[in-house]
């Protein structure tokens, strides 16, 4: 920012006749890296210095309170199930996808990260916190936007690009994204299986992907008069992606003797299609900030591909005991419909009331295939095969109303869902055809007490209660049978019951500077993947598991600790009760967990600064699973070049490799040990350039779109 200042030197009288000089003071605001609200937490992308060359999930996994473990699932202050937005819509894809699509979107196109751990009623039920990445977007009159070039490299490269740009003239905005994604890596697994004393397993596993992501947002905003403004909002997507897996197992007796070798590999490519349109509407109605807003969107998501699977049993003797060659086509297709509108009343005294209304239907449909070598040809397997077509309805409506006084505020409101589900497998020659239809109707309530210990209103806090829905995703109620190696399925469940969080939260806030949070967490009808041995073949199943108990503290810091050195830090302590059955076994477990994470910030001089951040985190359970501790340190440079519009950053991820993960799991007859490495340690690179006008003008979010939970449980 840039300020022109009249410098008026009247030290001699003689000179006061004399033309005045002007001279320039430049003045830079920083805006900091991490922002506290009573709400939420708000996090600038571009002040990460350790975001260079990076992608969105990474970004995200350094977010504070945000942990990704390796299989792409996301945590916000311990709370797992989290509902992740992109302008307030939904992705509408699984955990593994939204993984994937958040790998395939660069840093550079995000503006701001909101953490947000309790929801009020606007926001959708679903899911246990939310998470809304918000998109650069520029309303500056005339021509303007931004460009990023990223680059890192571990055992493989990735590279992350974005170009942002907005021309305003008169009553017509356009903007658009444009965003190229290269992503690569890898992963090793070592594991050991123990079934009852009787026999073992012995697995080596080496996993390799890469793909290419290529996205584009592009929209014009019509604005009628002062008071309304039209809006048409264009997304798409292409993901190309292939992978191989290549094992080997070694089949142990009693006496730890090999019986029998196993080698096997997997091969596939899928493609991945998506596009979207969104109406919207904004209505100002008076002065005083009434205001309605509608939303029309449609999403189309095609995903097909195929893969191939080919295993060889040895004897003892090394000759050939089994061989099994399978082919999968995944061929599936998702069509999402949502309109929404909200509106919001300022009233007077500092009161506020808002209200609103959704309603979405999704439709899906896998057709997935499973094909055996015979010969010199593949069959259809019947048996195995799978036709899944999953419709879903839901209505939604909620009121919320808030209060502020000189040191008090309260606001409460509840959202009121109906959800119409309907399931259908058409059978075949050999599956029967089956259905399933459920009905619901449920109410969110949220509650927001607020109270200022002090004039100042440095001293804040804050209580709040809420309740939130987790629904299955839609290919966690698809029973198809997924080979994943030999010795490993996965499957779905189609009486899958959602599952409901029940929050009360405690908040003491000092300036937005330090914090500390209390929070009781319970979970019913707790959904995780179980697995259920089968003679020596891990199958992998979503289950209703049981309850799920938390208490949490949560403590945060964000200051100057001394001049030019800032501080945010984390520290999060929870005690997880699990209470359930797996695979008819009643499982109570409990464990006292924790994370730290710290991030420090340096200002070096005016162009230049740096960043050092790490993490670590105890011992973690899930269900069966009790993972073990682990770290990791990154570092990064960044300086200001060109005028200042220029940006370029040097960074370092996980420096000393030790994002290794271990864990161990327990079932009925089974005592199973995993380590996994993957290709965390990383160089990456990255320059970033502003261009045309930096005026700051008033912006209207596209956060209102109506597709809002239902892209999160595509698969």
């Amino acid at each position: 920012m840039v300020l022109l200042f009249v410098l008026n030197n009247t030290c001699d009288a003689q000179e006061k006749d004399k033309p005045k000089a002007l001279k320039e003071v430049t003045v830079t605001a920083k805006m900091p890296p991490i922002k506290h609200k009573i709400d939420r937490i708000i996090v600038n992308v571009d002040g990460m210095i350790t975001a260079a060359g990076s992608n969105a999930l990474e970004i995200l996994s350094k977010s504070p309170g945000v942990f990704v473990d390796m299989d792409g699932n996301i945590q916000l202050n311990g709370k797992g199930g989290v509902l992740v937005l992109i302008d307030d819509k939904p992705t509408y894809l699984s955990a593994q996808d939204l993984a994937a699509y958040l790998r395939s979107l660069p840093a550079g196109m995000v503006e701001k990260i909101e953490l947000i751990s309790n929801p009020p009623a606007r926001y959708d039920a679903s899911g246990s916190a939310v998470i809304n990445l918000q998109l650069k977007k520029n309303k500056t009159p005339g021509f303007n936007g931004n460009m990023s070039i990223g680059y890192n490299q571990g055992a493989y490269a990735r590279s992350n690009d974005a170009l942002n740009i907005n021309y305003r003239h008169n009553k017509i905005n356009v903007f658009g994204n444009v965003g190229y994604s290269r992503d690569a890596g890898y992963s090793r697994e070592t594991s050991q299986r123990n079934y009852d004393n009787t026999s073992t397993t012995l697995l080596d596993r080496r996993y390799h992907y890469s793909s290419n992501g290529y996205n584009l947002r592009a929209g014009i905003d019509y604005y009628v008069s002062a008071k309304t403004t039209l809006g048409i909002l264009l997304t798409g997507g292409i993901r190309p992606r292939s992978d191989q897996l290549n094992y080997n197992s070694d089949q142990l007796n009693a006496d730890q003797k090999t019986d029998s070798t196993a080698i096997g590999h997997t091969t596939g490519d899928y493609q991945w299609y998506t596009g979207g349109i969104n109406l919207n509407m904004l209505r100002r109605i008076n002065e005083k900030g009434s205001s309605i807003t509608g939303d029309l969107d449609y999403v189309n998501i095609h995903v097909n591909g195929s893969q191939y699977l080919s295993t060889n049993v040895y004897r003892l003797d090394g000759n050939l005991s089994s061989a099994n060659e399978i082919l999968y086509r995944l061929p599936a297709d998702i069509d999402i419909w949502s309109a929404k509108t909200d509106y919001n009343l300022p009233l007077k005294g500092n009161a506020n009331f808002e209200a609103g209304f959704k309603s979405s239907y999704v439709s899906t449909n896998y057709k997935n295939s499973w094909l055996q070598k015979a010969g010199s040809d593949y069959v259809p397997d019947y048996g195995r095969s799978d036709h899944f077509i999953y419709t879903e309805n839901i209505n939604a409506l909620y009121v919320s109303a808030a209060k502020e006084w000189k040191h008090w505020a309260i606001k409460g409101g509840v959202r009121m869902e109906n959800t119409r589900m309907h399931g259908r497998q058409p059978g075949n020659i050999v599956i029967a055809d089956s259905a399933f239809k459920r009905n619901y109707t449920k109410f969110f309530p949220s509650f927001y007490f607020s109270w200022k210990a002090d004039t100042s209103g440095n001293h804040t806090i804050t209580i709040s209660y809420g309740t939130r829905i987790r629904r299955p995703s839609y290919q966690q109620l698809n029973p198809f049978l997924f080979y994943n190696d030999r010795y490993s399925y996965t499957t779905g469940n189609p009486w899958l019951k959602p599952q409901y969080l029940y929050a009360v939260e405690l908040k003491y806030d000092y300036k937005s500077t330090f914090g500390v949070e209390l929070a009781y967490l319970k979970v019913n009808n707790l959904i995780q993947f179980i697995v259920q041995p089968v003679g020596d073949v891990f199958v992998n199943r979503p289950e209703n598991f049981g309850l799920n108990y938390s208490f949490n503290v949560v403590s945060w810091l964000s200051a100057d600790l001394v001049k030019d050195w800032h501080v945010n830090a984390k520290l999060i302590v929870f005690h997880l009760i699990n209470k359930g059955m797996a695979d008819d076994q009643i499982v109570n477990n409990k464990i006292n967990s924790g994370e730290l994470e710290i991030s420090n910030q340096f200002r070096l001089s005016k162009k230049w600064s740096a960043e050092v951040s790490g993490l670590y985190a105890t011992s973690h359970l899930q269900g069966q699973t009790k993972t073990d501790p682990f770290w990791h340190l990154n570092g990064g440079i960044q300086k200001m070049i060109m005028k200042e519009k220029g940006t370029l950053k040097v960074s370092v991820n996980d420096v000393f490799y030790s994002m290794i993960r271990r864990d161990n799991t327990t079932a009925k007859g089974l005592l199973a040990r995993r380590m996994v490495e993957t290709d965390t340690r990383r160089i990456g690179i990255a320059f970033s350039y502003r261009f045309g006008k930096d005026t700051n003008n008033r912006k209207r979010n596209h956060t209102t779109g109506g597709a809002a939970e239902e892209q999160g449980r595509v698969n």
